[in-house]
């Protein structure tokens, strides 16, 4: 049998099946994971037991929510006040009466036992006995079939007001008609049991596995297991015994694609819940586990209306309102584990099923039907075509799955010219995986193949790949022109395909442009980037070149314009396929216009959203992402966020160092770490990142040595300040205002008034509230104007800058004592009073006082003054001697002291 993915291969045997998986759990520790979150459950559900006006609580919830571990929590809750009776229903209705009372049966002498009024009679006075005093509250749990002589008892308890009742069930119509009714009347309260949110996952995998836990994690956890706690604490389990979760630097992270066969407690949940289905339900779970996304007039023309009606009613299926009604298995989990349980064998027949019933010409597949029916013919055996590999490798790249590529890819015979295509997608492949150096072997092993088989565009296309492969790898950068000028050389001297010729030009020019971005000439590159990006000819080319233009734009001045350009070009980049290494290069000049010009709260929204909706990215993005948003964090002066986000980004990152970007996770959190006063893990971090070589763009070189110097600077670095300023005389020269004017501000502490004449000029060459605020700190003191210091404190508070607020309050107060202007020095110390708790490593004195010292110095100058030796002074503040030594070496040399006795004599400024 043949298709369009080539030759039909006869059945094989199955080689594949329910994996045992190790269960190093029970459901002690499931009740213990449960029991850290939903609370406020657990109190609704008491209250609602203590309330008179009900005869108790119907808790209704999908199996695995946690509906027993509330009850038992609930339990706990009421413990020593409330007597708590369990009864479990049958998976059929018992021949038995009372079989759901038998213990309390066994229990009863022979007198009770002759009637069913004494038989009720006996256990009510049981079940009275055995709780002494207390309140009663009868636990039916795991219902599904009740004899009636069994709710014959418990409808008496509840009606002579002996006992209330908690029932637990999946849905109401699992309810006996004598619960429903009394639910129906309201004399039993209704308590839905959901699945966690992901804010819930974050919170529970934090207070179970202790230490923090990397947001990509969260994210992954949560949308495979659609936060069902029991399949969520099995998937964390399996993870943990596979290697691919892990703690490193006391963060969980996972590492390694999520693969294998399920494990057995996933599969037997799996197995016992599809066992109570009809046939036709599970054909279609199965069929749909392997089809996984597709629209719903093909899942209909494969299942028939019937059986869609029914899954669909049956929470089987997810389908989106949107245009096409993408249909899929509403739960992850059920989809992963049920195609992973399912043999070759087993597949092979559903996929010659959907082949009788629908075509798969891949000309008129969308990306992801592609991807899906290509890795479900691979796993059968299917040989594909070497074009469709190739599609469907370059697909899972824009889907962020790059072993499924390089699975796709080895399906290409060697030696051929679609071998050069694969080996551009094997190398995209690895760089999403951050082997950038087998990313340039790649490519480099298909130079001779290339210069053969390729035409004159293919070919500049595969040398643009080449020189983006470069940048990350020791020296690759500075190969880069000569290859451009070597293949403009080839270009000028070929007689091809006039359109070939202006493929290949525009290929060329992309990679230059990309280049002059990647090492810093942004502004001698922004004018050609945007005749490109509005020429639109080609629609890949101008956009990549406008994904380019938002990066030289935020650096260069126009940060709003580069916002406005990075929202308008989004939409047009989502699945463009042309140039995959770097998808989200508009996100990143984004996040930065943003944090630059002082919006740094659409900055978070923006790669907090991306956290939450990148799923399959998760692993190889999400740090990052977080590195990104824990740096958006420091540049608003969030200090303390920025130090948790950016321990985090750093596990992640020493894990798989994505863009070459583990150097500015260390500056950038010894960075946040010098402004919380701890010195020792500044040091420390600092150090790792003098310790890496810098192989990555240079945006993200500027603001290692950026984060660098300020760390410096605010331990006491006299050299560090001045060295800012000269990168910021760089940047002015470049044409580079917005870094120019961002270095000046963090200069010092406060603003240094030889640096003020180059902050005015820079700032007024940007766009943006923070480029206002900075002019207007540069006016105040070259003006020694304390009105419009406050004007800038006004603007500071008005964007949430605190630590620039406290700056401009303090200068504000200098100004306003020099010229004796007693209101506004008043102003100033009010905002001063409000915002020194607030911000940590800033300085609390004015200038003209002759004092400069920030919180922990002052701590330390005071207990010094009263004549604490340096280890009483380092117990009492929990730090270490060498650290004490370090802050009044910096009071000494800041107050011009030179012995404690000078301290204590100070005894009145303290």
């Amino acid at each position: 049998m043949t298709s369009v993915w080539g030759e039909w291969p006869a059945p094989r045997g199955d080689r594949t099946g329910p994996g045992s998986g190790r269960r190093e759990m029970g459901a002690a520790e499931r009740r213990r994971w449960s029991s850290f979150i939903r609370q406020d459950l657990v109190g609704t559900a008491a209250d609602r037991l203590a309330d008179a006006q009900t005869n108790g609580v119907v808790v209704i919830g999908p199996r695995g929510v946690g509906k027993t571990t509330l009850a038992r929590s609930v339990e706990h809750h009421l413990e020593g006040t409330t007597h708590f009776v369990k009864l479990f229903g049958t998976g059929t209705e018992t021949a038995v009466p009372y079989g759901m009372w038998g213990v309390q049966l066994a229990r009863l002498d022979g007198t009770s036992l002759q009637n069913p009024n004494s038989i009720i009679q006996g256990i009510s006075e049981l079940v009275t006995a055995d709780a002494a005093g207390r309140r009663i509250v009868v636990v039916l749990d795991d219902l599904q079939a009740v004899d009636t002589s069994s709710m014959g008892v418990l409808m008496h308890l509840v009606f002579s007001g002996v006992a209330k009742v908690m029932v637990l069930a999946r849905s109401t119509t699992e309810l006996p008609e004598d619960l429903m009714w009394l639910l129906k009347d309201r004399l039993l309260s209704e308590l839905v049991v959901g699945a966690f949110t992901l804010h819930d996952v974050h919170e529970l995998i934090t207070k179970a596995m202790g230490g923090r836990v990397a947001a990509a994690t969260v994210v992954s956890l949560f949308e495979s297991s659609a936060g069902n706690p029991l399949v969520l604490h099995t998937l964390i389990h399996e993870e943990i015994n596979r290697g691919h979760l892990m703690q490193h630097n006391d963060t969980w992270v996972l590492n390694g694609g999520r693969s294998g066969p399920p494990s057995g407690l996933l599969a037997e949940l799996v197995q016992e819940r599809l066992g109570r289905e009809s046939p036709s339900i599970r054909h279609g779970v199965e069929m749909m586990s392997l089809v996984q996304r597709v629209p719903l007039s093909l899942v209909l023309d494969v299942l028939g209306a019937d059986t869609v009606n029914e899954m669909e009613e049956l929470n089987y299926l997810a389908i989106s309102r949107k245009p096409g009604r993408y249909t899929s298995l509403a739960e992850p989990f059920l989809a992963e584990t049920v195609r992973g349980m399912m043999g070759t064998e087993q597949k092979a027949s559903l996929y010659a099923e959907l082949t009788e019933t629908v075509s798969l010409e891949s000309q008129v597949l969308t990306r992801q039907e592609l991807l899906v029916f290509a890795a479900w013919a691979h796993d059968v055996g299917i040989p594909l075509k070497p074009e469709v590999a190739l599609a469907a490798a370059k697909t899972a790249l824009l889907y962020s799955d790059p072993l499924l590529a390089l699975t796709f890819t080895d399906a290409v015979e060697p030696g051929t010219p679609y071998a050069v295509y694969a080996a551009l997608e094997r190398s995209a492949a690895h760089a999403l995986l951050s082997d950038y150096p087998r990313a340039v072997a790649e490519i480099l092993d298909t130079r001779e193949l290339a210069d053969a088989c390729l035409n004159i565009g293919d070919h500049s296309g595969w040398m643009g790949e080449l020189c983006n492969a470069l940048l990350w790898v020791d020296g690759g950068a500075e190969q880069i022109p000569g290859l451009l000028v070597e293949e403009s050389a080839r270009i000028d001297a070929s007689d091809g395909d006039p359109g070939q010729l202006e493929l290949a030009r525009r290929n060329v020019n992309l990679a230059m442009f990309q280049h002059q971005v990647q090492t810093g000439l942004l502004a001698q590159t922004a004018q050609a980037l945007e005749a490109a990006y509005l020429e639109m000819e080609d629609v890949d080319y101008s956009l990549f070149c406008g994904s380019l233009l938002v990066m030289a734009w935020a650096a260069t001045g126009r940060e709003m314009d580069a916002v406005e350009l990075a929202v308008e070009i989004s939409p047009r980049l989502e699945g463009q396929s042309r140039f995959i290494r770097q998808p989200d290069l508009h996100i990143q000049g984004l996040v930065l216009a943003l944090a630059w010009s002082g919006q740094w709260r659409r900055g978070v929204e923006v790669l907090t959203q991306m956290l939450r909706t990148m799923r399959s990215r998760s692993e190889y993005l999400g740090g990052i992402i977080e590195l990104g948003l824990g740096i958006v964090y420091l540049f608003a002066g969030r200090s303390q966020e920025a130090v948790e986000i950016l321990t985090v980004a750093v596990a992640q990152m020493e894990i798989r160092d994505t863009y070459r970007c583990t150097q500015l996770a260390y500056a950038s959190l010894a960075c946040a770490l010098a402004q919380l006063e701890d010195d020792a893990g500044s040091t420390k971090f600092l150090a790792l990142a003098d310790g890496l070589a810098p192989n990555t763009e240079w945006v993200y070189l500027d603001l290692t040595r950026y984060f660098s110097l300020v760390a410096r600077r605010i331990m006491g670095d006299p050299r560090a300040a001045d060295a800012l300023a000269v990168s910021a005389q760089e940047d002015a020269a470049a044409g580079r205002h917005t870094l120019a004017s961002l270095k000046l501000l963090g200069a010092s502490a406060r603003a240094r008034e030889q640096d003020m004449p180059l902050l005015l000029s820079t700032a007024g060459k940007r766009q943006g509230p923070l480029a206002s605020l900075s002019q207007l700190i540069a006016q105040a003191v070259l003006a020694k104007d304390a009105d419009k210091a406050l004007a800038a404190a006004a603007d500071a508070q008005e964007l949430d800058l605190a630590d620039m607020e406290l700056r401009c309050a303090l200068l504000a107060l200098d100004l306003s004592r020099s010229g004796g202007l007693a209101r506004q020095a008043r102003e100033a110390q009010v905002r001063i009073d409000r915002l020194a708790p607030r911000t940590p490593g800033s300085p609390l004195m004015a200038a003209n006082e002759g004092v400069k010292l920030t919180q922990r110095e002052l701590q330390v100058a005071k207990l010094a003054g009263r004549g604490l030796a340096n280890r009483d002074i380092a117990e009492q503040m929990g730090v270490s001697i060498r650290t004490v030594e370090g802050h009044l070496y910096q009071v000494f040399a800041k107050l011009g002291l030179s012995s404690r006795s000078q301290l204590f004599q100070m005894g009145e400024f303290w």
